[in-house]
C-alpha cells in the first residue's frame, strides 16, 4: 500500500518525502529490538551517490541477498561481563557470532559502542573503548570525531620460541594487538533512499576512521612492540595502517530503528559491500511480560533450572540460546517443570512459555554457570 501511494504521488507531481529529518534517540533501537539485514557481498552499479540537500539514491533493484543475518539488542544486565560496562544500557548479540556481545550505551545524546565481551580459548574477557556511532539531534551538516579511539582488539597465549633459546629471537608469552584509530562523521545529506524494503526519508552520514594496529609480544613479562626480525618468523604485521570509508542512511521511520543501508567503499567510490535491512524490526523474546507469574531458580544454574508459572492449562516451554538455536521444547500440564541444563554451555539463555495455540505467555532469561 505505501509503494503504491508513493507511486501515485511522484506520478501526479506532488511529491512526498522530500523534507529534511531529524534524526534523535526515538528513532534508534531499543532493548527487545532484533534488526534483520540482508548481506550484498558483491555488489554490483553501487554507488554511494551524491551529497547535498533533497536526494534520492536509488538502491532497489541493485541490492542483492547473499545472505542474511539478525542483530539483537537487549538490556544489558544479565550477560556476560556487563558488570565490567555499568554505562551500558543495550547489549548487541549478532546470530553469527555466538561469542561476544557488543556493549552499547544509548541516551538524548547519542549511541555508542563502549566495550565488547568475547570468549577467547574458553575464557571470557573484555575490552574497554568508546566510539560514537551517530550523535542527536543529527540533521544534515551534523558532525562528530576527532578523539582517538583506543582498545585492545585481542590477546591470546602463545608459548613458543621462533628460532630456538640460543638464537636471537625472544620466547613468546603471549601477543596482543593494540587498535587506535581517528574516526570523523558528517551528516553530508538528506533525501529519499529506496531499498528492496522500501521507500524513506532519510539522512546520509559519511564515517571515515583511521586506524593503526600495533602488534605487542609479551617477553620475560615485559610487553614489547614486536620486532620486525620475530614478526618475520610468526608471520606477524609489526604495525598496519588501515582506512575504512561506511555510508550510513538512517531514517526516522518508526519500521527501521537502524541504519536502512551501510556500506563499505574505497577513496576512489568502488563500493566492497552492503548491509541493508530486510524487514522491519520485531520484538526480541526476553521482553515479553503478561499478568502471568513465573519463577525460575536457580538462576545462575548448573545442572537445572525449576520453572513455575501461574498459569495452570496445557502450555509448551521452550529455551533458546543466544544464537537463536532452540535447546528444549516440551509441552507439559501443571504449573511447575524441571529442565536439564547438564549439557548446555555456560552463558545466557532465553526461556518463553506459549499455549498450545501458540499465544506467547511470558518470557525472560537465565545464567547457566558451572
Amino acid at each position: 500500500m505505501k509503494k503504491t501511494l508513493l507511486s501515485f504521488l511522484l506520478f501526479s507531481g506532488i511529491g512526498v518525502l522530500n523534507a529534511q529529518i531529524t534524526i534523535n534517540s526515538t528513532h534508534v533501537v531499543d532493548a527487545g529490538v532484533d534488526v534483520v539485514q540482508a548481506h550484498d557481498t558483491i555488489p554490483t552499479g553501487v554507488t554511494i551517490g551524491p551529497s547535498g540537500a533533497s536526494q534520492t539514491w536509488d538502491f532497489s533493484t541493485v541490492l542483492d541477498d547473499n545472505g542474511r543475518d539478525t542483530s539483537k539488542f537487549r538490556n544489558a544486565t544479565g550477560y556476560p561481563r556487563a558488570t565490567d560496562f555499568p554505562a551500558a544500557n543495550l547489549v548487541m548479540i549478532d546470530t553469527k557470532e555466538d561469542s561476544s556481545w557488543i556493549y552499547l550505551t544509548k541516551n538524548t545524546l547519542g549511541l555508542a559502542v563502549i566495550g565488547i565481551a568475547q570468549i577467547i580459548d574458553g575464557d571470557t574477557s573484555s575490552l574497554q573503548f568508546a566510539t560514537t556511532i551517530i550523535s542527536f539531534p543529527s540533521t544534515m551538516g551534523t558532525s562528530f570525531g576527532g578523539t582517538p579511539v583506543v582498545g585492545e582488539l585481542y590477546a591470546f597465549p602463545v608459548g613458543f620460541d621462533p628460532d630456538g633459546a640460543a638464537l636471537p629471537a625472544p620466547f613468546i608469552d603471549s601477543v596482543k594487538v593494540i587498535h587506535s584509530a581517528t574516526l570523523t562523521s558528517n551528516i553530508d545529506a538528506w533525501g529519499n533512499v529506496i531499498t528492496p524494503f522500501g521507500t524513506f526519508a532519510s539522512l546520509r552520514q559519511i564515517v571515515t576512521e583511521e586506524a593503526i594496529d600495533s602488534t605487542f609480544i609479551k617477553s620475560g613479562g615485559v610487553w614489547s612492540l614486536v620486532d620486525s626480525y620475530t614478526a618475520g618468523l610468526v608471520s606477524l604485521t609489526p604495525i598496519a595502517y588501515d582506512t575504512t570509508r561506511t555510508a550510513r542512511w538512517w531514517t526516522d521511520d518508526a519500521n527501521s530503528k537502524f541504519p536502512l543501508v551501510e556500506m563499505d567503499y574505497e577513496a576512489n567510490g568502488t563500493v566492497n559491500n552492503v548491509d541493508w535491512q530486510k524487514s522491519a524490526p520485531t520484538l526480541g523474546v526476553n521482553e515479553l511480560t503478561t499478568n502471568v507469574t513465573v519463577k525460575l531458580y536457580p538462576n545462575p544454574a548448573k545442572e537445572f533450572v525449576s520453572i513455575s508459572s501461574s498459569h495452570l492449562g496445557n502450555k509448551v516451554i521452550s529455551i533458546i540460546d543466544i544464537t537463536g538455536k532452540v535447546m528444549y521444547e516440551q509441552a507439559y500440564r501443571g504449573n511447575k517443570i524441571n529442565v536439564s541444563t547438564q549439557n548446555y554451555s555456560n552463558g545466557l539463555y532465553f526461556y518463553k512459555i506459549q499455549d498450545l495455540k501458540g499465544n506467547a505467555l511470558y518470557s525472560d532469561k537465565f545464567v547457566v554457570a558451572k
